[in-house]
């Protein structure tokens, strides 16, 4: 099987240039949202928040507690922990630009005592063992070259009996894995690799951790991608801008192709480090 390792420096460069346009859109949330089914008439602002409030009940976050995000965005998620929570977080991205927004948004908010950003790299972590009691990683996983070193850097930094959510786009079939992963395959083939949905539980335990749930929450989730759509199309002009026209209409058509393909998968994790 042909497989990109998605650059990190191009992960950084497509999320600097995004990143202005994407801060005016759904309050800077730059994920999926989650509904209840098919019925639920959320308002997709409604459906981006409580995906982030299934990632965070699965850290069960304590007062006093530190807490790592990692692939921070725009800084919207920590901001939603800090303010229900009394914890303490630390949101990393690779874009320089995503952590100058994040940490202007914290400031604004008056929670900057509490949440701090800063420009890191998943894969080799600047913190010392032991140095957080959860970590979450809501839909940065799609990034990261090689996911077994991200989540054995995450079981490094994590305290014993700290736990991990993780919310993470994955594929279904390994034909499927094969045919958007490899060259060729869309605009952003250098910035993202899926895992396969029913290797993530091995994933955990290669990495020295504790598997704890694996669902596929994709029924939950697919309505996103016409919201995506919807709001590309409202800022056109800015993401011409900011990425060209050609590439601004590779990313719509893309997404016009994913909505309706049945392999891919939307997995929540959880996990937790033995002790």
């Amino acid at each position: 099987m042909t497989q990109n390792a998605p650059d990190s420096s191009k992960v950084a460069d497509a999320y600097d240039e995004i990143t202005t346009v994407v801060a005016k859109l759904w309050n800077g949330n730059l994920h999926y949202g989650y509904w209840d089914d098919e019925n639920d008439q959320s308002t997709f602002g409604q459906a981006l928040d409580r995906m982030t409030d299934e990632v965070i009940s699965r850290l069960d976050p304590r007062p006093g507690q530190r807490i790592l995000d990692i692939g921070c965005g725009t800084g919207s998620p920590a901001l939603r922990l800090a303010r229900r929570y009394e914890v303490e977080i630390v949101g990393i991205s690779i874009s320089p630009r995503q952590i100058e927004v994040a940490t202007e948004g914290a400031r604004a908010a008056g929670l900057d005592d509490r949440v701090r950003y800063e420009v890191a790299d998943a894969m080799s972590l600047p913190y010392p063992d032991d140095s957080f009691d959860g970590v979450m990683a809501l839909e940065s996983m799609v990034h990261m070259p090689d996911k077994v070193q991200v989540l054995r850097e995450i079981a490094r930094v994590l305290r014993p009996g700290g736990r991990v959510s993780i919310a993470d786009l994955t594929v279904h079939e390994v034909s499927a894995q094969e045919r958007y992963n490899s060259a060729g395959a869309s605009s952003t083939e250098e910035t993202y690799a899926m895992a396969r949905f029913d290797e993530y539980g091995d994933l955990l335990e290669k990495a020295g951790l504790i598997p704890t749930e694996v669902t596929d929450a994709m029924r939950n989730t697919r309505r996103s991608i016409r919201y995506f759509i919807e709001g590309a199309l409202s800022c056109r002009d800015e993401y011409v801008r900011a990425i060209g026209v050609e590439e601004f209409e590779k990313r719509v058509e893309e997404a016009r192709r994913i909505e309706h393909t049945p392999e891919l998968g939307y997995a929540l994790v959880s996990a937790r480090n033995p002790g």
